[in-house]
């Protein structure tokens, strides 16, 4: 590789570092605001039920007060109220996402431009090593569920 190359990549490696970097504020407003908005949902799928929790409603029917069918049913309310809370995308939620999968990216490409300033020999170590620690993986898991790629 020539010094002018391997001065272009280190200078891209710096740069994608400075934008991760800079990126964390941003980051970081998004995950207060996602926060709130969680907080938002949450109160509100709480609202809805007269039992805050599926002890409470178990407790209510333990003592007769409500019956099995309405047991059943706060129970489904709660975790349709918890999937709500946990589950519903927002677009400050998907903005975060968004964020993440992009600097994950930018990480992921920095590696590999570091990767590709290493010397040959160095390379060839690292892949070796990668495919050793696959392998050892890979019997670990068979080792640990021998019958998974029957079918």
């Amino acid at each position: 590789m020539k010094a002018t190359e391997r001065n272009e990549l280190q200078l891209e490696i710096k740069a994608r570092k400075e934008l991760v970097k800079r990126l964390a504020y941003p980051f970081d407003q998004l995950a207060k605001a996602d926060t709130k908005e969680r907080t938002k949902r949450e109160e509100r799928a709480a609202a809805l039920s007269e039992y805050k929790t599926q002890e409470d409603a178990h407790e209510a029917y333990g003592y007769d007060i409500i019956t099995e069918e309405e047991y059943r049913a706060i129970c489904e309310a709660l975790e349709a109220g918890e999937k709500y809370v946990t589950e519903t995308m927002t677009p400050v939620s998907l903005a975060m996402k968004i964020l993440r999968d992009f600097v994950r990216r930018m990480e992921s490409e920095c590696r590999s431009l570091e990767f590709e300033l290493l010397p040959p020999e160095e390379q060839t170590r690292r892949i070796a090593a990668a495919e050793k620690h696959h392998e050892e993986m890979e019997a670990r898991r068979e080792r640990r569920h021998p019958h998974e790629n029957d079918f």
